[in-house]
């Protein structure tokens, strides 16, 4: 095919195209930058923002607002719009998230695939259609074939349109072709459609909304919508004054991601976090339903069924009035009640524990850019002191200060940058602050003072002693001193804050007593003038208590608190009789263990005569004597076991008398 019938074809194309982007639509089409501009945004901590578009439109409208993919979802959750002067809001229309392919297969004549002009007009057998060129001709197509022709000496395959009409059949060659019109409205809008599917999906990251307002003459219109923002932030400038006041001036930070500029709007911003999930609405579900066969049956009676009861207002316009309070309050800042902190830059408003910041002035925020706002500028109690906490710096106090948040605000956590005067002082972090709290901040290392730590303990002290249900229990008393030496080396006078850790279980004793504490710490507070030295004891006291059962305590044990002064008669009566019949029976148990140590002896001392004698004549001498030694033994077994009879009984007895000695305790 020679250049000049490829240019005819994209000529042909380029008509198609041309012709199908003509509505018939008597709407005006706007962007949302021209019609509907930003006009108000609400940023929140937890992440989300809410948007407002306000404007004036006349007649119908269609709004396109373009968003990213991934604002979809928020999007069809939370969209609201409102027609204020008497006109309807219509359908909100948006590109599907079915595949491309599904969906231009959907339209009568499918594109998806890119068909040359003869595979498209192939699958559009049957349609009616006007083509201009070498002629002016119409017909219904009847389908395409080819004929060979030859072409600077090449034979190639020309494709020819088979056209049928009152006159009969008609073919065109497709080379001769200069315009070429769907006459079927249909078919034509199909193809209209396709192709905007087409341009719509050529940025997938971007989403076109578009927005129907319906009405009669000029009237005021608005959009709003959720969607995900970043988290707007908070720095601060701190500046020491020598009265015991500082200067707090606050920032935010803000960022416009949106695909909208922000033109002189009317930024809020609130320090709450309402609860904000992401549903998928936006993609397409398709339900699987059974395949059943049909069954073939007697007709049923026509079913006459009572009227449903309307439970929902039907879809269109929206009062402003049917808003609820919250969401009326984005719309129109309540300035009234508002507070102006600084210099009419700012004003904020606290409510139930949260706070919002109203910007008075007007914000510019191009998009894809970021702002600072001065959102706070007050002054507040501030004490200078220096901090001691050896856990964080060993040697040296840190600089700090003691901050009291006495405005009407919570104010949010941040960065703060600190000035002592006109000097740079430091950097510290702000924390969340509640109307009327008060925080210690740090910012640099004190080198005007040092302190050294001296730690020792007392030996641990028994200060009680007593006999409970069969047990002996001690209380014992531990005690700990931390010597704080404070050494002023700077020519003014100074207040200290000594952090002090806790142990688990110990408490503070003495004079020095805690100023205030914390879940793992305790504070303690003194003055040192400027040159001096100054010591801060520290004592500690853990009260323990250990029980002995006396069935088990031993006898050093015993002979040990015997020896404290701290117990009293009755128990000390009562270790000593326990000491008495502990010596009684050990006395027992003796007696009878010697009696079987005889006794044993005696077995074994047979166990050899009877293997001798086995060796010897029945009447010889050393026989005889053998026997009489035997005899003799046996004698003395006998009165040995009465005897051991007599011990065990004895022994028996004395553990019973200890045991219920110990018992009646």
């Amino acid at each position: 095919m020679n250049i000049q019938r490829l240019i005819t074809l994209m000529l042909i194309l380029v008509n198609l195209m041309a012709v199908s982007a003509r509505g018939n639509s008597q709407s005006v089409s706007l962007s949302g930058d021209e019609s509907l501009p930003v006009s108000g945004v609400t940023l929140f901590s937890s992440g989300v923002g809410h948007f407002l578009h306000e404007g004036l439109v006349r007649g119908d409208v269609e709004i396109t607002l373009v968003f990213d993919a991934d604002d979809m979802d928020d999007l069809l959750k939370s969209l609201v719009l409102q027609d204020y002067d008497g006109g309807f809001v219509e359908a909100v229309t948006y590109p599907s998230k079915d595949p491309m392919s599904r969906i231009l297969g959907s339209f009568s004549l499918n594109i998806a695939d890119n068909p040359p002009l003869a595979q498209l007009l192939e699958r559009a057998r049957g349609e009616e259609v006007h083509i201009e060129g070498t002629a002016s001709v119409d017909g219904t197509i009847v389908g395409i074939e080819y004929r060979a022709a030859v072409s600077e000496g090449v034979t190639i395959q020309v494709p020819v349109i088979n056209l049928i009409n009152v006159e009969g059949l008609r073919q065109v060659d497709l080379t001769d072709i200069r315009t070429l019109q769907f006459l079927d409205p249909v078919v034509q809008a199909d193809l209209d459609s396709a192709l905007g599917v087409i341009a719509a999906n050529r940025q997938e990251d971007k989403k076109i909304l578009t927005l129907r307002f319906s009405g009669e003459g000029e009237r005021r219109v608005s959009v709003s919508y959720i969607r995900e923002v970043p988290v707007w932030k908070t720095s601060y400038r701190l500046v020491l004054e020598d009265d015991g006041t500082a200067q707090l001036q606050g920032w935010a930070m803000v960022e416009n991601t949106g695909e909208n500029d922000w033109n002189d709007i009317s930024l809020a911003l609130a320090s709450g976090q309402p609860i904000s999930f992401v549903i998928d609405l936006y993609s397409p579900i398709y339900v699987p339903r059974p395949r059943v066969l049909q069954e073939y049956g007697s007709a049923a009676a026509p079913q006459l069924y009572d009227r449903d009861r309307v439970l929902a207002a039907a879809p269109g316009s929206m009062d402003k009035s049917q808003l609820s309070w919250e969401e009326e309050s984005y719309f129109e800042a309540d300035i009234d009640k508002s507070l102006n902190l600084f210099r009419g830059v700012t004003t904020a408003a606290q409510s139930d524990g949260e706070s919002l910041y109203n910007i008075t002035r007007p914000v510019s925020v191009p998009r894809r850019e970021a702002a600072m706002l001065p959102i706070i500028g007050t002054s507040i109690p501030a004490e200078r002191l220096s901090i001691y906490d050896s856990s964080v710096l060993e040697g040296f106090p840190l600089k700090g200060v003691r901050i009291t948040n006495n405005t009407d605000l919570q104010l949010p956590a941040g960065p703060a940058t600190l000035f002592e005067g006109s000097v740079y002082g430091g950097d510290i972090r702000l924390p969340s602050m509640s109307e009327g709290e008060e925080r210690l901040l740090s910012y640099a290392v004190d080198l005007e003072s040092n302190v050294i730590l001296h730690s020792f303990s007392d030996p641990e002290e028994i200060t009680e002693l007593k006999i409970i249900e069969g047990s002996l229990e001690s209380t014992v008393r531990l005690v700990s001193t931390t010597e704080y030496a404070i050494n002023r080396l700077g020519d003014k006078d100074a207040h200290y804050l000594i952090i002090h850790p806790k142990k688990p279980g110990w408490s503070i004793e003495g004079e020095n007593q805690p100023s205030s504490e914390t879940q793992n710490s305790w504070r303690f507070e003194i003055d040192v003038e400027a040159g001096k030295s100054v010591s801060l004891p520290v004592v500690e006291e853990y009260v323990q208590s250990r029980k002995f059962t006396l069935n088990t305590i031993r006898d050093d044990q015993i002979v040990y608190y015997l020896s404290r002064r701290v117990i009293n008669n009755e128990t000390r009566k009562t270790l000593e009789r326990i000491r008495e019949l502990r010596s009684a029976l050990a006395a027992r148990v003796s007696e009878r263990r010697k009696l079987e140590t005889r006794i044993a002896v005696i077995y074994h001392d047979q166990d050899r005569i009877r293997d001798n004698i086995q060796a010897l004549e029945s009447g010889s001498e050393l026989y005889r004597r053998y026997v009489e030694i035997l005899n003799g033994q046996e004698d003395e077994l006998q009165g040995i076991n009465d005897e051991l009879k007599t011990a065990v009984n004895a022994e028996t007895q004395a553990r019973q008398t200890l045991e219920d000695y110990i018992g009646e305790q």
